[in-house]
């Protein structure tokens, strides 16, 4: 798609895509690349001055830093 419209960001250049890659490669076990992809994630992040997701990819790669994948609760779908 990039290839058709030079010029226009792709979606693995948004944070938050990248922030879901990272979790993902952590999930796998694949720490050292979840962290390279949280950095990546983080300077977009901060480039944008995201600073809500830049908070959460700095929490997010503490973790994967010291070889914990980031698990987060699923919001419940309806209340009890």
């Amino acid at each position: 798609m990039a290839a058709l419209m030079p010029g226009m960001p792709t979606s693995y250049e948004k944070p938050e895509v990248l922030d879901t890659l990272a979790a993902a490669y952590a999930a796998a076990g694949r720490f050292s690349q979840a962290a390279e992809t949280a950095e990546k994630a983080l300077k977009s992040a901060q480039s944008s001055k995201q600073q809500e997701v830049i908070e959460q990819i700095r929490n997010h790669l503490r973790l994967y830093k010291v070889g914990k994948p980031c698990i987060e609760p699923l919001p419940k779908a309806f209340p009890d």
